[in-house]
């Protein structure tokens, strides 16, 4: 079973959030208000599919002037729980941010809360609601004022709603197959933004706790019970060798896990998994199934060459047994901090790759 995709629509009140929720559900599954506030503070979600998959949309209460503060809390609440420190399952993945046409401005409250998606790493897309209310000229006006703002915005116009003219006609609703492509375009980008950095915190806390594990052997155990300055140096250098294969088996871990999450995805565009048959995964031989990790460990040809956690002897003086072990444990502290960047580098370029494969086939 994949895990569901994350979208949340957010945006000022009156705008049509909930409105658009409904339209892409094609029933009436949340409240809608004109020009009120009828969605309770937080941030709801709302189970969906499109084409099959799993779309989990969270309705956000609608940004006020007087109640700007209150939001800003929710939301920073919401940045934490869904933190590149958790699992992707757990990710805001793509962000929808509702910009009614027929105000035919862009407020500051709205570039301001745009820019801290991004600056959290979170995809954003901004939705031009009730464009039936507007002429051509006036949504082209404010598309062009937004990429002014804030460059490489994906720009969807959209009417949520059948709509009665004056001359007793109606205005078909428009836009939800363009939010529903955007979804799938949005998948290897949110994965590009976040997944680097999801693997930096793994490998930043293994380092943590290997550190704070050896130090606490030297704390415990250095001339206690018969253990020696040679016993814990054996000890801990038998360790500090295998922390470099530790974090990059933890990556390779993360990574998988994370397309295996979304597996469901990344065939419905196409991106076909090494090993992939009828639903599980075996063994192949086939050249042009391409997720290399799947089979192959995700670095057993990315992993910098140079690491070499220091393995010179430790002690000179044994007085001085807990200096040397707290300076060595230090070192390697040190080298691996130095490698970290360049392994989120690596995962980073794992996945344009991949989604350079994706964008080549269609």
């Amino acid at each position: 079973m994949s895990a569901s995709y994350n979208v949340v629509i957010v945006g000022q009140t009156g705008v049509g959030k909930s409105s658009l929720i409904n339209y892409l559900f094609g029933k009436k599954v949340v409240e809608a208000g004109v020009g009120r506030p009828v969605t309770p503070p937080g941030f709801h979600p709302v189970d969906s599919e499109i084409n099959g998959l799993p779309i989990c949309f969270f309705d956000s209460f609608g940004l006020e002037v007087n109640g700007y503060e209150n939001w800003i809390l929710d939301l920073n609440e919401q940045f934490k729980i869904r933190g590149v420190d958790k699992s992707a399952e757990q990710w805001f993945h793509s962000v929808f941010y509702c910009i009614q046409a027929g105000g035919a401005r862009i407020q500051e409250c709205d570039t301001a809360i745009i820019k801290k998606f991004i600056d959290e790493k979170y995809k954003v897309n901004v939705i031009l609601t009730k464009c039936d209310q507007v002429g051509e000229d006036i949504e082209k006006a404010l598309k062009t004022e937004l990429h002014k703002q804030i460059e490489g915005l994906a720009i969807i116009s959209v009417c949520s709603e059948e709509i009665k003219t004056r001359s007793g006609g109606t205005s078909e609703p428009f836009g939800k197959e363009e939010v529903e492509n955007q979804v799938f375009n949005d998948f290897f980008d949110a994965l590009i933004l976040r997944l680097p950095l999801r693997c930096k915190s793994v490998m930043e806390d293994t380092l943590k706790d290997w550190v704070s594990e050896s130090r606490k052997k030297v704390d415990d155990n250095l001339g206690v019970m018969g253990w020696g300055k040679n016993d814990i140096e054996m000890e801990i250098q038998s360790a500090a060798k295998k922390l470099p294969s530790e974090i990059q088996e933890l990556v390779n871990a993360e990574v998988k896990k994370t397309f295996k999450m979304y597996e469901a995805f990344i065939i419905h565009l196409g991106y076909i998994p090494n090993g992939y048959i009828g639903g599980c995964f075996g063994v192949t031989k086939e050249k042009n199934n391409a997720l290399l990790w799947i089979k192959i460990p995700v670095f057993a040809v990315l992993w910098p060459v140079g690491l070499t956690i220091l393995v010179w002897k430790i002690f000179r003086d044994k007085h001085n047994a807990k200096e040397e072990l707290e300076v060595y444990i230090g070192k390697c502290e040190v080298e691996i901090q130095e490698i970290i960047p360049i392994l989120v580098t690596n995962v980073t370029k794992m996945l344009e790759t991949a989604k350079l494969q994706v964008t080549n086939r269609h």
